[in-house]
């Protein structure tokens, strides 16, 4: 972030690394959100290939990429996300957002209703 409070834009000659795979274009936008959340620009990087089958022995073609200079920072984000997550006594009915755990109604306690 620079002095305003605003997430600083990266320079086109900026290096960039991946941060980690996604199975999906829904679950990199969720991760990529999450992160600029945090004052951190990420990129999705697509190289899916929609036919199948493939001898890419890649198998997670969409990633979430930021600047190699706010890398640790990043992965430092992700494990404190996780780790809550993990830690969470709240089961299936929770939620995990950047406020904190969140409930949600499951099939289950329709049925207990």
């Amino acid at each position: 972030m620079n002095d305003e409070g605003k997430t600083r834009q990266p320079a086109e000659d900026d290096q960039w690394s991946t941060l980690t795979g996604a199975a999906n274009e829904t679950e990199a936008t969720l991760l990529a959100g999450f992160l600029e959340a945090h004052g951190i620009t990420a990129r999705i990087v697509d190289r899916s290939f929609h036919q199948t089958p493939t001898t890419d022995e890649d198998l997670t073609p969409i990633a979430v990429s930021v600047p190699t200079a706010r890398l640790a920072e990043a992965e430092a984000v992700l494990a404190k996300r996780e780790k809550a997550f993990t830690a969470s006594s709240e089961g299936e009915s929770s939620l995990l957002t950047d406020q904190g755990l969140e409930q949600v109604e499951t099939s289950e306690d329709e049925t207990k209703k």
